[in-house]
């Protein structure tokens, strides 16, 4: 995986990192962009973003397998109340939304559904588009479950018990600050895979413009 500076088109999936403030989107966000972790990142304002570039990933799709070289365009958005409206325009044709609480504070689990009727609003054509949800438990590296240290809040039978409620995906639990960038790379391609899973792989857009050029053609005659 690396950033993309090519102009070379390839597929593009795109995944939004949603949640409230302080949960760890950002940390997430420059753990798998940048390959850093920062114990005081300044909250987003706005969205920020990124494109991911992967070659020779197995999928399997309507029981075909086979190797894919793609990019993942990943946003990263403000949790605060007062910029939820600034990323409504940044749903726009998403693929895989990464819902992310911290395992450490029960109100960020709590506003989940309150999370979800936000998704609900956004995404065009809710029931029928196609969409992957994933909820991704923040900041394992605090829940020292052995120690006088355990500072958990929600466990995980709790995040599988909603995900069956709502229908969504559980994506596991993590830690920015222990987890290497390629573990938290296997996340993100776990949701890609699922999405693959689910719906196929996306038209190849270089056979998209061809096929496009040609009804043009077509129409000309």
């Amino acid at each position: 995986m690396s950033e993309k500076k090519s102009e070379k088109k390839y597929m593009e999936y795109k995944i939004i990192l949603i949640g409230n403030s302080a949960v760890g989107k950002t940390a997430f966000f420059k753990k798998i962009t940048k390959g850093v972790f920062n114990e005081r990142n300044i909250s987003t304002i706005g969205v920020d973003k990124s494109t991911l570039y992967f070659k020779d990933i197995e999928v399997k799709s309507k029981d075909v397998e086979k190797k894919e070289e793609f990019n993942i365009i990943l946003f990263d958005t403000a949790g605060q109340d007062r910029y939820r409206s600034l990323a409504k325009s940044y749903f726009n044709s998403t693929d895989i939304v990464m819902l992310i609480y911290d395992i450490t504070n029960k109100q960020s689990f709590i506003d989940i559904e309150k999370w979800l009727d936000d998704i609900q609003d956004k995404l065009s054509d809710w029931k029928t588009g196609h969409y992957v949800i994933f909820l991704l438990g923040n900041k394992l590296d605090l829940a020292n479950e052995d120690g006088d240290g355990n500072k958990r809040e929600v466990t995980e039978e709790e995040a599988e018990s909603i995900c069956e409620e709502k229908s969504i995906y559980w994506g596991g639990e993590c830690s920015c600050k222990t987890f290497t960038q390629e573990q938290l790379n296997e996340i993100l391609l776990k949701s890609f895979k699922k999405y693959v899973e689910n719906f196929g792989i996306k038209e190849d857009p270089k056979k998209a413009t061809r096929l496009g050029d040609l009804k043009k053609k077509k129409g000309l005659c």
